[in-house]
């Protein structure tokens, strides 16, 4: 059991230092989703029972023990000798009384030397994680209590209580099995109705992507790693991950302008709120400044399929690579040997005397001679019998089985006839079809497309050969993405005999572009008007926004 706790927390260890390692470049490349599920592998590790394998897996090693047998039993013969020189020498002495002689004294162990140190720091760190549990525990339900008390419903949705309290100062998620959203008192009523949109849809994310129960889960693990620096890190890391997630979560397939303003909703709640088990709006400012990069997150692009195909593969393989770290024991077999081990061997009984004593009981009887040939007992050979001699009969049988023969051989090329009358009749359907499958192809319409050097147009031409105009072009389409999509689509004239050339603008509309500018600089203004915000961190905020409405313009000049 001790062998499992530390093998458990050495790995769960190294697997949540690995996780802080990686979640940022995995959330750039498959998304905050991903990065939030990567915790996932501690969890699994933590609950992974330690592996029972044979010990004939592991080499056996066994040491010679000869030299040290012949050693022993070299002095246990000259010790008689030693003893009776001793025994002689010690006669020429006056015998000293036993009550003059110094008693010889036990070395005691030093009080340190006393102490089970294994069991005090077992003791110590497990008495911590059930203390950590506690304090989660209890802090939890006072949470739970202040926000309950002095509020008022507003609203259901499902099984969702929507209330006010006067307790916090932005909108909050708690409960598993009484699952409510908390928001502050006249929050409905003085923001628009978008921001509060906005607000109620993420905290009920929080309840249907199953994130307040994972917290909790997630508490055992954690619980282990009390002491340590890296669980503490990890813990702030798992919040930032999930409300990055659900950010995710919810914006997915919206706008930039709805992006833009839900990245103002969460800059103007970032000045905090209690923390616990709940899942606020806007998570701490503290440590890894996750709001800098939730808003980050808002400004990417989404998952590609391929992307996110290629991370659930990896995601996939880390899951199966885990149990490469469980504990290994022998412990099964080892008790098997051990058992063996300890069972007697009885020796073989002893063969009784009257069985020993018998006399010819150890000869083995003697083979008889085998008798002599003689002339008048040697072995006759068999002599075979006179063929019989060829009569009428038999040239009767042999004259139907030649005619049998023969008709059997014409009903065989009969069928061969046949067979190969019907193969050239399914050589020339076959040929037939060929024929008119060439036909069809040639006369059926053909795709022709052409990519530019740089990727972004492509023509696509379906044309049909005509035997007397030669090739007619049907269609003529050009999917440009450099043409932005709110310009209307053109037409023009290809050439004599031909459609006109369609051409599809696919770019990104400028009026979106500006929007997103726009967008991004009301961001700006709301962020450095907000004075809860620590001077540092709101410096860093402006500089990203700063480098993503630059980025933005020059997408919108086409610099």
């Amino acid at each position: 059991m001790i062998e499992w706790l530390t093998d458990t927390l050495f790995a769960t260890g190294a697997l949540m230092a690995l996780v802080l390692v990686l979640r940022r470049p995995v959330a750039r490349w498959f998304g905050p989703g991903a990065a939030y599920a990567l915790w996932l592998l501690p969890m699994i590790r933590l609950v992974l029972p330690p592996l029972a394998l044979p010990r004939g897996l592991l080499p056996k090693i066994e040491f010679a023990v000869e030299p040290l047998t012949a050693a022993a039993a070299g002095s246990q013969i000259a010790a008689p000798a030693e003893m009776a020189a001793s025994a002689t020498a010690a006669a020429d002495f006056t015998a000293i009384p036993a009550a003059e002689l110094p008693a010889a004294l036990p070395l005691e162990p030093g009080l340190l030397e006393q102490v089970p140190w294994t069991t005090v720091a077992l003791a110590a760190w497990l008495g911590g994680a059930v203390l950590f549990l506690v304090w989660r525990t209890v802090t939890y339900r006072w949470m739970r209590r202040d926000l309950l008390a002095g509020s008022r419903l507003v609203a259901h949705s499902g099984t969702v209580r929507i209330v006010e309290t006067p307790a916090i100062n932005a909108p909050l998620a708690f409960g598993v099995r009484d699952k409510v959203i908390a928001l502050p008192m006249g929050f409905l009523a003085d923001v628009d109705s978008e921001t509060s949109d906005f607000a109620i849809a993420h905290e009920m994310e929080h309840h249907a992507g199953g994130d307040l129960l994972a917290l909790i889960a997630m508490q055992p693990l954690f619980a282990l790693h009390w002491f340590n620096p890296i669980g503490w890190a990890g813990w702030r890391a798992v919040r930032g991950d999930q409300e990055a997630a659900c950010d995710a979560r919810v914006m997915a397939g919206r706008s930039r302008a709805e992006r833009a303003s839900y990245g103002r909703l969460i800059a103007s709640l970032a000045g905090g709120t209690r923390l616990g088990l709940a899942a606020p709006m806007a998570g701490p400012l503290s440590g890894d400044k996750p709001i800098i990069h939730r808003l980050k997150a808002l400004a990417r692009k989404d998952v590609t399929p391929a992307r996110r195909l290629l991370a659930r593969s990896l995601f996939a393989m880390a899951i199966v690579t885990v149990p490469a770290t469980a504990t290994v024991s022998y412990a099964a077999m080892d008790e098997a040997d051990a058992a063996d081990a300890e069972t007697p061997v009885l020796p073989a009984p002893p063969v009784p005397a009257a069985e020993a004593e018998l006399p010819g009981a150890s000869e083995a009887p003697e083979a008889p001679d085998a008798p002599e040939e003689s002339e008048d007992t040697a072995p006759i050979a068999p002599q075979a019998p006179p063929a019989p001699e060829a009569g009428p009969m038999q040239e009767t049988v042999a004259r139907d089985a030649d005619e049998r023969m023969q008709e059997a051989q014409r009903d065989a090329d009969l069928r061969a006839a046949d067979a190969s009358r019907r193969a050239a009749d399914a050589s020339r359907r076959a040929a037939d079809a060929e024929r008119m499958a060439a036909d069809a192809l040639a006369r059926a319409p053909k795709v022709e497309e052409t990519v530019s050097a740089d990727g972004r147009r492509r023509t696509i031409r379906i044309t049909r050969k005509d035997g007397a105009n030669g090739t007619v072009v049907l269609q003529h389409m050009v999917i440009d993405e450099d043409c932005p999509a709110d310009q209307r689509r053109e037409a023009r004239a290809e050439g004599k005999g031909s459609k006109a050339a369609v051409v599809i603008c696919t770019g990104e509309p400028k009026a979106a572009k500006q929007a997103a500018v726009n967008a991004i600089r009301a961001a700006r203004a709301s962020i450095a008007a907000n004075g809860a915000l620590d001077t540092h961190v709101r410096a860093e905020i402006l500089a990203d926004l700063d480098r993503e409405m630059a980025d933005a313009q020059s997408e919108l000049h086409g610099t």
